[in-house]
């Protein structure tokens, strides 16, 4: 192949500088702030031995004879099994764990009631139904997520008469919109491009 005559054109050679990354800092140990003692000197294994906990969680209330199927590989010191009325340090500062209830949304529960007004209790007519049931939901699964928004429902309609009985006020609907204080005047205003 022949070469270009035209001399090969200077590049500007862009630099680009890389950031140093700042030291990441140590985090501080969770045994710090818990009122076990934890020896910094001991090995890992001999601090749970002393704090009662267990190094080898298949290993928990089991004597290591005893233990079929999973053998560990690194065979550690086996704490006691502590009786089950006894509660664990690390039990009392843990809190209690929050359970997280998904409430059914707004958009489903239109669907749902446009499906009942429609097929009364018949969950097979509602799963067939392609214009208003347009995600094909089964029949079992409409049956639960109504049975669902009944009790949701129940649970509301208790609230408000437990309020209005003690004299108190009532509790803010739970799936009201959100209504901006200062709401963005320029959505208002229709275009006029698409008439």
């Amino acid at each position: 192949m022949v070469r270009s005559r035209a001399r090969p054109k200077k590049r500007s050679g862009v630099k680009v500088k890389v950031k140093a990354k700042a030291p990441s800092k140590a985090q501080p140990s969770f045994f710090a702030s818990s009122s076990l003692s934890y020896d910094r000197t001991k090995s890992q294994f001999s601090n749970y031995q002393t704090m009662g906990l267990a190094a080898d969680s298949n290993q928990i209330g089991a004597a290591r004879a005893t233990i079929r199927g999973f053998k560990p590989r690194v065979k550690v010191p086996v704490c006691e099994s502590a009786a089950a009325e006894q509660v664990h340090p690390l039990e009392l500062e843990t809190g209690e764990a929050l359970k997280t209830y998904r409430w059914v949304p707004q958009g489903e529960r239109d669907v749902l009631h446009k499906l009942i007004a429609a097929h009364g209790d018949d969950y097979a007519a509602m799963s067939r139904d392609m214009r208003l049931n347009q995600y094909q939901h089964t029949a079992p699964h409409l049956r639960r997520r109504i049975a669902k928004m009944r009790t949701e429902d129940q649970k509301d309609t208790e609230a408000a008469a437990a309020a209005a009985a003690s004299k108190l006020p009532a509790p803010s609907p739970r799936l009201r919109k959100k209504i901006t204080k200062n709401p963005n005047g320029a959505f208002k205003r229709r275009s006029t491009h698409f008439t």
